[in-house]
C-alpha cells in the first residue's frame, strides 16, 4: 500500500456513506492537502482556508458535531493539527485521532450513534410494523 493514509479515508468513508445512509449523520472532507502553486495557495487561504483542518467534519441530526483526524500507523499530528484540535476543544466542540475504521466506530459510539447492526434490526423491526411482512435474512 503506497499511501495508507488514503486507503484508510477511502474505508471510514465507505462505513460513514453507511451511517449516512440510514440518517444516523452526515459528513465532509476537506480537501485542503495536496500540492498548490503559490498563487492558489494565496487564494485559497484569503477564502479561509487553514492548515490543521481535520480530515472529515461530521454532523448528527441531534445538532452535535465533531471532527475526525485520520492517522495510519504511527503517523502523527503535525503542528498546525495540534493548534487547531487544542484550539477546537478549548472551544468545547470534539476532535478525535483515529488509526482504524474499528477506532471510526468507538468514537461514534462515544458520540451516541447505534452501530450500523443496531439500524439494520431497528430497520427490520419498522418494516414489520408497518408492513406486517417480516424481512428474511440474507
Amino acid at each position: 500500500m503506497r499511501r495508507p493514509e488514503e486507503q484508510l479515508q477511502r474505508s471510514v468513508v465507505d462505513l460513514l456513506r453507511l451511517y449516512e445512509a440510514r440518517g444516523s449523520l452526515t459528513f465532509t472532507h476537506c480537501p485542503n492537502g495536496g500540492y498548490r502553486t503559490p498563487a492558489e495557495a494565496g487564494m485559497f487561504r484569503s477564502l479561509g482556508v487553514r492548515a490543521g483542518i481535520p480530515d472529515l467534519l461530521v454532523w448528527l441530526p441531534s445538532g452535535g458535531h465533531f471532527q475526525i483526524e485520520l492517522k495510519a500507523g504511527a503517523g502523527k499530528l503535525s503542528p498546525a493539527q495540534a493548534a487547531w484540535h487544542d484550539t477546537v476543544s478549548s472551544l468545547g466542540h470534539r476532535v478525535y485521532v483515529c488509526r482504524s475504521v474499528d477506532d471510526v466506530e468507538r468514537c461514534l459510539r462515544a458520540e451516541g450513534v447505534p452501530p450500523v447492526g443496531t439500524l439494520a434490526v431497528a430497520i427490520s423491526a419498522d418494516v414489520e410494523e408497518s408492513t406486517g411482512v417480516q424481512e428474511r435474512a440474507r
